[in-house]
């Protein structure tokens, strides 16, 4: 995105760089490919424990990415 743009991936808000990252990943695969990739992005692990999980809101979501890549 850096070339090809000229902005810094890491300066845009999360829901935005997930959607950079999404593009980046399929660009170029076929439509049975995309779907088989969505597929398995959107279903949870296999030993996820989801009964009585409570659910993030996209600011705590954001703030966490955040630390994660320190702060940035």
């Amino acid at each position: 995105m850096l070339l090809r743009t000229g902005r810094e991936p890491l300066d845009l808000p999360l829901p935005s760089l997930l959607d950079v990252i999404y593009a980046w990943w399929v660009e170029g695969g076929s439509e049975k490919d995309v779907a088989k990739f969505r597929q398995a992005l959107e279903a949870p692990p296999t030993e996820a424990e989801l009964e009585g999980r409570e659910e993030w809101s996209d600011a705590e979501t954001e703030e966490s990415f955040s630390r994660a890549i320190g702060g940035r």
